[in-house]
């Protein structure tokens, strides 16, 4: 085993935080990964991994190889498409995740567009709401909304959403002596699922710029946008939700905005991947998403 190919392995075993996992992977024997891990730790005179029964982690020195390993293999693999014409490939399979309700509005569309301009591309989508790891599930981009936590995965932002506040007119009937945020009950927020605590919503009025915290700690949870749409048009309350969610359910009059002189930040979608530089078939894809996506904000939802 050459020393890049030995990279390989220790950065796909340090990224999965498993021998099994990474042979699986790899499509080789869990005991072959072990041992040319031992090689490798014996060529460098270093421990790499901390191994327990448990879990699998990087010793001090595993760490700093692994920044070095990826900035080698990053440069390697750049220089290598560089000379092959890599840069813009336009062939083979690219799996992708992305959540459900984006996928449904957004991706979806956006894909017949994409493959009739590159035949001899193909898509695994996988849709799906909950968290999808990457790396285990092969994936070549992750389609990600929200802000996201800390990891070694490697992102950019292609586009930022407006999010409004959404009811429909029953509810925002009943509400017609509220006038900002802070009057709304927080028990009628529909939102997302989270791991802890409430959501938090930070409203700010478009004239005065005054600023009001809204605490969404309401009765109603789901993982899916679609689910909470329904919610509101059924008026169990009112959502955050960025145009391209709500606009079907606008123009059919079944939403509209509610206290529309207040807004929020704006909801970042990111692209997601394992590692080295965006580039090839993903990019493309990537690209081709961020300008869909500024397709659908340029265009108001209009109400019937």
């Amino acid at each position: 085993m050459d020393r890049l190919d030995a990279m390989r392995l220790f950065i796909r075993v340090a990224d999965t935080g498993s021998f099994s996992k990474a042979a699986a992977d790899l499509e080789i024997g869990q005991p072959t990964v072990s041992r040319r891990i031992q090689d490798l730790e014996a060529q460098l005179g270093a421990e790499l991994f901390l191994r327990t029964t448990r879990a699998l982690s990087l010793t001090e020195s595993g760490a700093k190889f692994y920044d070095r390993a990826r900035s080698i293999l990053e440069a390697f693999e750049a220089a290598e498409a560089e000379v092959r014409g890599l840069e813009n490939e336009t062939y083979g399979q690219l799996r992708i995740s992305v959540p459900h309700s984006l996928s449904r509005v957004v991706i979806a569309p956006a894909l017949a567009s994409f493959m009739r301009r590159y035949p001899d591309l193909s898509l695994d989508v996988m849709s799906d709401d909950s968290y999808t790891d990457i790396v285990q599930e092969g994936v070549d981009l992750a389609f990600r909304l929200g802000e996201l936590a800390d990891s070694s995965l490697m992102a950019k932002r292609i586009a930022l959403s407006p999010r409004k506040l959404w009811a429909s007119p029953i509810y925002i009937a009943q509400q017609k002596d509220v006038s900002r945020p802070g009057e709304l009950s927080p028990e009628d927020a529909l939102h997302l699922r989270q791991q802890t605590g409430a959501a938090v919503w930070e409203m700010t009025h478009k004239e005065s710029g005054e600023v009001e915290t809204l605490r969404a700690a309401g009765r109603f949870r789901a993982s899916s946008g679609d689910v909470l749409i329904q919610g509101a048009q059924d008026a169990l309350g009112y959502i955050l939700a960025p145009d391209w969610l709500v606009c079907e359910k606008v123009r059919e009059g079944q939403l509209a905005r509610l206290l529309p002189e207040w807004e929020t930040a704006e909801l970042p979608l990111h692209v997601v991947w394992s590692g080295g530089k965006l580039k090839g078939k993903a990019k493309l894809l990537a690209d081709h998403i961020g300008e869909a996506m500024k397709a659908k904000e340029l265009r108001e939802p209009e109400a019937a």
